[in-house]
């Protein structure tokens, strides 16, 4: 998984291609590797209420896009957290010019190394699933909560492809029984679920008919294994949903006491 996202990282930020993608699919080219589209990010930043001046962190930041749009919409000062050293190289080169309420450091979710009480609001864009442990990452992010802080996870789940229907457990997709729900009940966390379900069963047909459309594209620049992997997310997506096996939300979380 990290030799992908090296490799992804490396070449999506200047391949036409994936641009075109984000654009068309997205709304904007963030360069998003995750599922949220714009109507989803303005959603968040509206239900978190983010402000000028709070102190914020982006898990899972990339090549910091997002988080240098939430800055730039809100006035927040963003923190963005990464595990691949050249996308967090590459967010800073590019927001040089403002370093004063943008930071990027290099940090796996599974060995995070947080201050105390230093964020106001920590968001985490489809990144949760690379955590070994749930609930310790959970108790970890909410431990570098100011007192009053917020979490907030865009995270969704179902049966994946490899695993046989008889096998899942489908209980598990309402929203207080998920694994993240279930994570976050053991760990005292007060949330509220908003149910993005619908959205993102549109947004995974939009991506197969794009990229099908780009195919071509992606293959003349040398990048069709970023094709592969978006088209194979939005099939696996799209079967799960039209079987009643996938679901889509927002945790908004806190705040915390």
């Amino acid at each position: 998984m990290r030799d992908f996202y090296e490799r992804f990282y490396t070449l999506a930020p200047t391949s036409p291609a994936h641009n075109e993608f984000c654009q068309r699919v997205f709304g904007a080219d963030l360069c998003q590797h995750g599922f949220v589209d714009m109507a989803q990010l303005n959603r968040l930043i509206d239900l978190a209420d983010i402000r000028g001046g709070q102190h914020v962190l982006d898990i899972g930041c990339g090549v910091g896009m997002i988080a240098e749009y939430i800055s730039d919409v809100t006035g927040a000062y963003v923190t963005g957290l990464d595990y691949i050293p050249v996308a967090v190289e590459t967010a800073r080169q590019r927001t040089t010019p403002k370093s004063n309420r943008l930071h990027f450091m290099v940090g796996d979710i599974n060995t995070l190394h947080l201050a105390p009480h230093s964020f106001d609001f920590i968001f985490s864009l489809d990144s949760i699933y690379f955590s070994n442990d749930y609930p310790c990452t959970v108790r970890q992010l909410a431990e570098a909560l100011k007192f009053s802080g917020r979490l907030a996870f865009y995270y969704g789940h179902g049966r994946e492809p490899w695993v046989p229907i008889e096998e899942f457990d489908p209980t598990s997709l309402t929203p207080d029984c998920t694994p993240l729900a279930q994570a976050l009940i053991a760990n005292g966390i007060p949330f509220e679920a908003h149910e993005f379900t619908e959205a993102d069963y549109r947004l995974a047909k939009r991506r197969q008919a794009v990229l099908t459309e780009l195919r071509p594209m992606f293959e003349a620049e040398g990048t069709l294994f970023i094709y592969e992997n978006r088209m194979g997310d939005a099939m696996g997506m799209a079967d799960a949903m039209e079987r009643g096996l996938h679901r889509r939300y927002l945790y908004l979380c806190g705040p915390m006491r």
